[in-house]
């Protein structure tokens, strides 16, 4: 491959700086704050420069989601790393993934708003494949629905498969059901809905993971 061209340097700079920008207003405002036309005057650019290297806001929030996503779930991968045994490795993605969202509210709103589905959901599985794992090795209770690979998303899956070659899809069923239980209570306090009801949030979220390790046959 011939090496990059200064001009092919600059727009690789310039794309990082549009991004950058981006993410320093959906930090202070929100999601809603985030414009091209505001980017590119913040940068020195002319109004519609900006378009030249993203051609919808939309486009633009999703390459931001991208970078947010990976760095989630090397977050994540990390604190997993750190347990002795799978109780500790759910209790550790599941802490890490709450201490997140609190510490970046609105990026982790975009990652799972309807603006950042345009982009490659490869890192949505990114951050589901890591319980899947867990979910291989938990021993819930007999029951439930029988699953087959019809019900699953094709690309999910293969990649699901390729990581963990013996998966069944109930096991990869489980973990989409584990990821939805911690991502619900953590939804409800960053949007301020579970606050007003209970004075100590990390005390409840706590208590729904370790219920959850329970349910899984995790604890010792």
């Amino acid at each position: 491959m011939p090496p990059a061209t200064r001009r092919d340097r600059r727009r690789i700079e310039t794309i990082a700086e549009i991004k950058a920008t981006a993410l320093r207003h959906l930090i202070a405002d929100g999601v809603d704050a985030v414009s091209l036309r505001a980017i590119a005057r913040d940068l020195g650019m002319a109004s519609g420069s900006a378009y030249n290297y993203f051609e919808t806001r939309e486009a633009l929030l999703a390459a931001v989601a991208v970078d947010l996503r990976a760095d989630l779930a090397r977050g994540l991968a990390d604190a997993r790393a750190t347990a002795a045994d799978a109780h500790g490795e759910l209790l550790a993605h599941g802490t890490a993934y709450r201490e997140w969202a609190l510490t970046h509210p609105n990026e982790f709103r975009l990652i799972f708003s309807a603006a950042a589905q345009h982009a490659d959901a490869t890192g949505d599985y990114d951050l589901c494949l890591g319980l899947v794992g867990l979910a291989a090795t938990a021993r819930p209770a007999e029951g439930g629905h029988s699953y087959d690979w019809s019900d699953m998303n094709m690309e999910f899956t293969a990649i699901a498969r390729e990581r963990f070659p013996d998966l069944q899809p109930t096991t990869l069923a489980l973990a989409l059901r584990i990821w939805g239980r911690m991502h619900g209570l953590v939804t409800l306090e960053i949007d301020g809905v579970l606050r007003p009801q209970i004075s100590n949030p990390a005390m409840l979220y706590h208590e729904e993971l370790e219920a959850l390790s329970a349910s899984l046959g995790l604890t010792t």
